[in-house]
Order: C-alpha cells, then sequence, then structure tokens
C-alpha cells in the first residue's frame, strides 16, 4: 500500500503551508501552519472536559459557536501550547485567528486555533504573527504544502502523521 503524503491538501478547495517562524529554535523545524478552503467547510469538534482549557480550546468551542460549524482555516503553532497562560493567552489565541481571518479575508469566528508544545509559557506574537503571515502567502494545493503543514504542527513526533479514506 502507498503511504499517502500531504493528503490534507488532496480535496478540492483546500489550501496549506507550514513554515518555520521561530517559535522553535532550530531553523529546520517548521512551527507554524495554516490550513485554509476556499469556501465555508463544515466542522465537526470534540473538545477536552478538563477544568482548565488551554486558551486555543476556549477560542475553538466560541468560533464553532458562533460560526455554527462552517470553518474556513485552522492556524497552528508547535513548540509552545498556550496552555496555563491566562488571560494573555486567550488574547493570543484570539488574534492568532484575527490575523490569519484578516489575511485571508474572512470572519475571525471562522478560524480554528490550535497551539502544541511547552505548557505556561507566552506566545511570541510577533513571531507568531509573521509566520501567519508568510505561511498565508505560501498557501498551496499541492502535497508538499500539505506535508509542510503537517511538519509544522509537529512537537515531539517522530514523523508526521496523517491518513486517508476513500468511498
Amino acid at each position: 500500500m502507498k503511504k499517502p503524503v500531504g493528503v490534507i491538501t488532496r480535496p478540492l478547495g483546500f489550501r496549506a503551508a507550514g513554515v518555520h517562524a521561530g517559535v522553535k529554535k532550530k531553523p529546520e523545524l517548521l512551527d507554524l501552519a495554516v490550513l485554509a478552503c476556499d469556501g465555508p467547510a463544515t466542522a465537526a469538534a470534540v473538545f477536552t472536559t478538563i477544568k482548565v482549557p488551554a486558551a486555543p480550546v476556549q477560542v475553538c468551542r466560541e468560533h464553532m459557536e458562533r460560526s455554527r460549524g462552517r470553518i474556513r482555516a485552522v492556524v497552528v503553532n508547535s513548540g509552545n501550547a498556550n496552555a496555563c497562560t491566562g488571560a494573555k493567552g486567550l488574547t493570543d489565541a484570539r488574534r492568532m485567528a484575527a490575523v490569519a481571518a484578516k489575511l485571508l479575508g474572512i470572519r475571525p469566528e471562522s478560524v480554528l486555533v490550535g497551539s502544541t508544545g511547552v505548557i505556561g509559557r507566552p506566545l511570541p506574537m510577533d513571531k507568531v504573527e509573521s509566520g501567519i503571515a508568510s505561511a498565508v502567502s505560501r498557501l498551496g494545493a499541492s502535497a508538499r504544502s500539505g506535508a509542510d503543514f503537517l511538519r509544522g504542527i509537529m512537537t515531539t513526533d517522530l514523523f508526521p502523521k496523517e491518513a486517508e479514506a476513500s468511498f
């Protein structure tokens, strides 16, 4: 069986990118990724029941409710979980969605955000914001763009993980 590569961009209308924004120290490690859809996509989500959810979880809950599950983009940073960061973390997660939305010409509530990595450190928002701009400028539908997205969301993973199904 052929191993899938970059399949996240295989459906028509989906574009992706992954870049090194500087959240992680090593420049060869991608640490910011954007997935965008040309039109609203119906999304479903399952959220943690933990009493103190990370800021991105709170923002995604809000955006899923406000958008009624009609999502246009996902922006994820790796290397910093934006968890246990208080009000600043919540502001930063909302800012990630707002920056991506402005660059894509869509509403902030149609953007989901994710952060993975070290807990308890504030996001380096200057790097995150410039990384979002860089990723949006590189959005593409190629398998390579999809593979870069996968690399951009890796924290301690040893290899990118993906799967696909046809029916």
